[in-house]
């Protein structure tokens, strides 16, 4: 299968979830209060918006980056690409489910901040799992030594050690949780796929 094609079915996926976030930004209209007060009791939805958006379109530039770099595209990798797109189609879900009981102080919080963290985490593994085939079977255009890819693959899965935190810290604190998701998205920003740090670096 051509990677173009694959690229373009992810590309529309990443699309529609990202789009689905912006459908829970809803304020109530004139008649339900201040503007300003309203806007206050939505900041949860608000924070888990920016939070999600970020994370899903880091995805799918690190996404973009990886596959661009594929030799080669194999039946297994399509289904482990199918997985990565079923988790970023569950954070509009996850999303809308946090921003809901983030409010309340209670147990059912810290349930739907798990079930969040844990949706990015199911991401997370998705996304190491493509890496890590695509190495194992030589799927790459740029070859990476043993301990290149040793230190790529642990380097690129620090968010799986992040999200992992984040689900245990859920019960303690859900606002420390999305701020620990926050924290692993401008992680992400920075730290570039690790096709793209060897093309840059080959020339050299």
């Amino acid at each position: 299968m051509e990677s173009g094609r694959l690229e373009a079915f992810s590309d529309g996926v990443f699309a529609v979830a990202i789009t689905l976030l912006a459908l829970d930004l809803v304020v109530p209209g004139p008649g339900h209060g201040h503007l300003g007060k309203l806007l206050q009791e939505h900041l949860p939805s608000f924070a888990a918006f920016v939070v999600s958006f970020l994370t899903i379109g880091i995805i799918w530039v690190n996404h973009h980056t990886l596959f661009k770099n594929f030799a080669e595209i194999d039946r297994p990798l399509l289904f482990i690409n199918l997985l990565l797109l079923f988790f970023v189609v569950c954070i509009p879900f996850a999303t809308s489910t946090f921003a809901a009981y983030l409010p309340h102080d209670h147990f059912d919080a810290s349930v739907a901040t798990a079930i969040y963290a844990g949706v990015l985490e199911g991401m997370s593994i998705a996304f190491g799992l493509l890496f890590w085939w695509a190495i194992r079977h030589e799927h790459l255009k740029i070859a990476l030594t043993r301990s290149a890819a040793r230190a790529a693959t642990i380097r690129f899965g620090i968010g799986n050690v992040a999200y992992t935190t984040a689900i245990g810290v859920a019960f303690v604190s859900p606002v420390a949780t999305l701020v620990i998701c926050g924290l692993v998205a401008v992680y992400y920003m920075f730290e570039q796929t690790p096709t793209r740090r060897a093309a840059v670096a080959g020339p050299e």
